[in-house]
């Protein structure tokens, strides 16, 4: 007997308040491989309750100072960046290799994401665990739905943006809910929307889009890019 397969919190469209049901009901919308509903909101595509979420962050989240920020598009190096950041922080504070946070959690319990965990459900969450600084938060939002609570000067914080070749973020998005490489104990557990952590880890090596598209689907591809970045003085 095959089992019901649950699909992740962010997903579903079970936190949404009555404000954001109104809103959906005008905005563009899509349905994905699997059949689940997508919204565009401010040029991006969006779940349902991860639209909560990004509408809860920017009407309730109150940046600092010393904040900090790991921003990211899926499977571009999101999981890494985060242990990444949190060793360095370790290693400037002397942690010991036995008490070490990697040990025990997985980084994205330790930098939690914005949208999809921490203000998921509520534009007030409690933060006071995050009471020591810096704070450290990650995001999948763009930077202009990003910096709306950034009003003035005195509310800047740090965001450190990572990205990656375009054809082997899509590589990485087809393997997304196959099993990954990573180490043992970071992969038990699960996330706050249900992911399993152990899907976070692949083997995913630069130009590895080579070894799955065709030289047309690359070309198509490529002329997409162009097109996107066209007058952006960003060259890809």
């Amino acid at each position: 007997m095959n089992e019901k397969k649950e699909f992740p919190e962010n997903t579903r469209e079970d936190s949404l308040n009555e404000e954001t049901k109104s809103l959906i009901s005008s905005l563009p919308s899509h349905k994905d491989f699997l059949g689940k509903q997508l919204y565009n909101y401010q040029g991006c595509w969006y779940y349902p309750n991860t639209l909560q979420g990004v509408l809860n962050f920017q009407k309730g989240f109150k940046p600092q100072e010393t904040d900090i920020i790991l921003a990211s598009f899926p499977k571009s190096g999101t999981t890494w960046l985060k242990a990444l950041t949190i060793a360095l922080f370790e290693r400037f504070n002397n942690t010991s290799s036995s008490n070490h946070p990697l040990q025990s959690d997985n980084p994205h319990g330790l930098v939690p994401f914005l949208e999809m965990s921490l203000y998921h459900k509520t534009s007030t969450p409690d933060l006071t665990k995050f009471s020591s600084s810096p704070r450290l938060f990650s995001t999948h939002m763009p930077f202009h739905t990003l910096q709306a609570p950034f009003k003035d000067d005195s509310s800047r914080c740090k965001i450190v943006y990572v990205c990656r070749n375009v054809k082997d973020v899509l590589v990485s998005q087809w393997y997304f809910r196959c099993a990954y490489l990573g180490k043992e104990i970071n992969k038990t557990g699960k996330t706050s929307n249900n992911l399993n952590h152990s899907s976070f880890f692949r083997k995913g090596e630069v130009g590895d889009s080579n070894n799955h598209l065709t030289p047309q689907m690359e070309t198509k591809i490529d002329m997409i890019i162009e097109e996107k970045y066209k007058g952006s003085g960003f060259k890809y």
